[in-house]
């Protein structure tokens, strides 16, 4: 998987932007012509990255990423108190990814409620983790059976911002980027899109441009995956997966009330 381009008068779009790093202006992408279509694959940071790596290993990634980061502020630091807080620092940045995994089960989990539902399924060993980049762009990751198939960066839209202040903005500065014209698609609830979105695609990735307003995700899919989704997705819930187990949820019903006796019942027993 390649994915790497920059903007050059914010922080890195899409990564973690080392210390005082320089950043020219990115090329744009090699295109067909084709609406939504990218001739060549794009390269997201930090490099390393590729589909199908594990949560150890995008996390053992991002170990050094944020070591390197931050060695220019551990160079600056006195030994003692402030070289320690930097050292803890660190390990709590470090340790975030590997704390926040989510696993997708046979219970229903606090995602639900956020923008990514219906970016994965239950009961099919897909699970997520994510992080923070500096930028303050928070940066999702999903897994099925621990393999790395689809990104989600949600970016903060702001006047002077590298992808401008609203969703039109941003769609024109990443077809600029991608050097290829978005294919739109407006919301839909039956096709199980809740937003409007932009979308391209290149050799071996589907990009979308969800609107949420303010908020601008960028979802990133393995297209060999995205291609054979039903071959992954073998369980499909009926309930949805904002239902609660069937078996928790005979635990939290209370106990059931007790059989109402019939009133002719008892004046026959009264006779005998």
């Amino acid at each position: 998987m390649k994915l790497s381009w920059f903007a050059a008068t914010t922080v890195v779009a899409l990564g973690i932007q080392a210390a005082g790093a320089p950043y020219a202006p990115a090329k744009p992408a090699a295109s067909s012509g084709a609406t939504g279509t990218i001739e060549k694959s794009l390269q997201i940071s930090p490099a390393g990255l590729a589909w199908g790596m594990s949560l150890a290993q995008i996390a053992k990634l991002y170990d050094k990423v944020i070591a390197d980061e931050m060695l220019p502020l551990f160079r600056k630091a006195q030994p003692g108190m402030e070289l320690d807080a930097l050292n803890e620092e660190m390990k709590e940045r470090q340790g975030a990814l590997r704390r926040g995994r989510i696993e997708f089960g046979n219970l229903p989990t606090g995602v639900d409620q956020s923008a990514l539902k219906g970016e994965y399924s239950y009961g099919n060993g897909e699970s997520m983790a994510w992080l923070t980049l500096p930028s303050g762009t928070k940066r999702n990751f999903f897994f099925i059976n621990d393999r790395l198939w689809k990104i989600y960066d949600e970016h903060k839209l702001k006047k002077g911002g590298g992808l401008g202040e609203n969703f039109q903005e941003a769609v024109k500065a990443l077809a600029k980027r991608f050097g290829a014209a978005p294919k739109m698609n407006p919301a839909d609830y039956e096709k199980g899109r809740p937003f409007d979105e932009a979308e391209w695609h290149d050799p071996d990735k589907q990009i979308r441009a969800v609107d949420r307003g303010q908020t601008l995700g960028v979802v990133y899919t393995e297209r060999k995956v995205l291609e054979n989704i039903a071959q992954y997705r073998k369980n499909q819930t009926t309930d949805g997966p904002e239902a609660i187990d069937r078996d928790v949820a005979a635990v939290t019903k209370g106990p059931a009330e007790p059989p109402k006796s019939n009133d002719k019942d008892k004046s026959k027993s009264k006779k005998k």
